[in-house]
């Protein structure tokens, strides 16, 4: 904590110098997350398998408590209407060598806030102005980006990323974002080896058009992956290097709510690449969703079918995301939703799935009090075969990570807020995952049902 204030009063006193010289304005806002959890069987490497221990000595399914927290402290430095930057800076447990892990959290009792180890990383700066005469507004450097997603949270990305963007309102009705995104690089300096085509670049554009009752968005991804470029899910399974390829997402997604107090989403997205053999990959995902709004209660229904592998062929057939960045939120267990930093299988894309959810939100019976209740069944459409012949991806190998069309589950969420304060909120979390994976398709290994509890403590200021 002790090299957490330090930095902080240093940031101050160099903010304070700019204020006085330029006449820069200093806003400061941010969110300091705390959580108590218990969880049981989320662990290791041997999700959800009965007895992980009878496979790796190492690994327990047994129930574990923890504690975290993550500091995220947004410093906005305004010069003008026309101009202005944000440094947003994050306290948890380091990231990679290039401080990029927007994940992470501290956990109690690690080297982690105030201890040894990289601790403080800026995690986006960026830079934001208008081009004059214009209400055109562009953003430079690593900022938060979300790919359009109506239904559920972005299955390609929705987090922080390199690139420029550029918003341009068109008419009154139209709104034009486009740029370019730099999610994969080598760092380059001097006595470093660099490694030639490891970037992965991305050209991006989205169409806004909102009207009364309506909003829809057409948009699209298009770049160069080099043959290099290490860690990303734009490849074929199990390839890491390969020729140069060219990857894709298309998509189309939109709202409609003229027939208040329902409101109905949809989603159509495909990915692909021009890879050959083993690392060509191919799918598509899409999402339907319905929703009435109460003055006591939301109820919806929602549903999504992502494609998946092919028995016969090498290559991939399932919906690619960039760097498994998405923000897939329809379990809180097997997917990305309601992290309150505690553990999960945090599959962050559907690809692979399909599903159907039922559920209520925005329950208030007592002032400040609000609970959120869903019930979600999902299936692989990954064909069993494919775990006979090998081609299933090595790196996800498992029903935890790779579901067959013979593999289900039962996500049951259920979440209470209560405003303590005007700016602080307590969250508890109760998550049940149960699950019916095919033993014959997995040989011996058995597997069991995972929970998950979660007391959480937001502080937004």
């Amino acid at each position: 904590m002790k090299k957490l204030v330090t930095l902080l009063l240093a940031a101050g006193m160099v903010f304070s110098a700019a204020n006085g010289a330029s006449a820069v304005d200093m806003k400061v806002s941010g969110v300091w997350m705390t959580s108590f959890s218990f969880a049981d069987n989320l662990f290791n490497n041997n999700y959800l398998v009965k007895d992980a221990s009878k496979y790796d000595p190492n690994a327990s399914s047994d129930g574990s408590f923890n504690a975290a927290q993550r500091i995220r402290i947004n410093f906005d430095m305004v010069a003008s209407e026309y101009v202005s930057g944000r440094v947003q800076l994050e306290a948890a447990n380091g990231g990679n060598a290039d401080g990029d892990n927007p994940g992470q959290y501290h956990t109690w009792g690690t080297s982690g806030t105030g201890g040894t180890g990289k601790a403080v990383t800026a995690r986006l700066a960026y830079l934001d102005w208008l081009v004059p005469s214009t209400d055109v507004l562009v953003r430079m450097g690593r900022q938060e980006v979300a790919m359009p997603s109506y239904t559920f949270n972005s299955p390609v990305f929705d987090g922080a990323i390199d690139g420029v963007l550029v918003n341009a309102p068109v008419t009154e009705m139209v709104d034009v974002t486009f740029g370019w995104l730099r999610p994969n690089a080598t760092v380059n300096k001097w006595d470093w080896a660099h490694a030639p085509h490891s970037s992965v670049d991305l050209a991006y554009l989205a169409v806004d058009v909102a009207g009364d009752g309506f909003k829809v968005t057409p948009w699209g991804l298009l770049g160069l992956r080099g043959n290099a470029a290490k860690g990303s899910d734009m490849v074929g399974v199990g390839t890491d290097t390969e020729a140069r390829s060219t990857v894709y997402w298309v998509g189309l997604g939109g709202e409609l709510t003229m027939f208040d107090p329902f409101k109905f989403t949809a989603d159509f997205m495909y990915s692909g690449n021009d890879a050959e053999g083993a690392a060509e990959r191919q799918g598509w995902y899409a999402a339907l969703g319905a929703e009435m709004k109460m003055s006591f209660a939301t109820p919806f229904l929602k549903g999504w079918y992502a494609s998946g592998d092919d028995a016969d062929s090498k290559d991939s057939n399932r919906f690619m995301s960039i760097n498994g960045g998405g923000t897939f939120n329809a379990s809180s267990i097997y997917f990305d939703a309601n992290g309150l930093l505690a553990a999960t299988i945090d599959n962050c894309n559907a690809a692979g799935t399909w599903g159907v959810q039922l559920g209520v939100k925005n329950v208030s019976f007592v002032e400040d009090l609000t609970h959120a209740l869903s019930v979600t069944y999902f299936q692989g459409t990954n064909n069993t075969n494919r775990v006979y012949t090998g081609y299933a991806p090595a790196l996800d190998f498992g029903p935890a990570r790779y579901m067959t069309t013979s593999d289900s589950a039962w996500s049951i969420d259920f979440l209470s807020s209560y405003k303590l304060y005007e700016n602080l909120t307590a969250n508890l979390l109760l998550a049940y995952l149960v699950t019916d994976y095919d033993e014959k398709v997995w040989g011996d290994v058995k597997f069991d049902n995972a929970f998950r509890g979660t007391l959480n403590f937001t502080y937004a200021f």
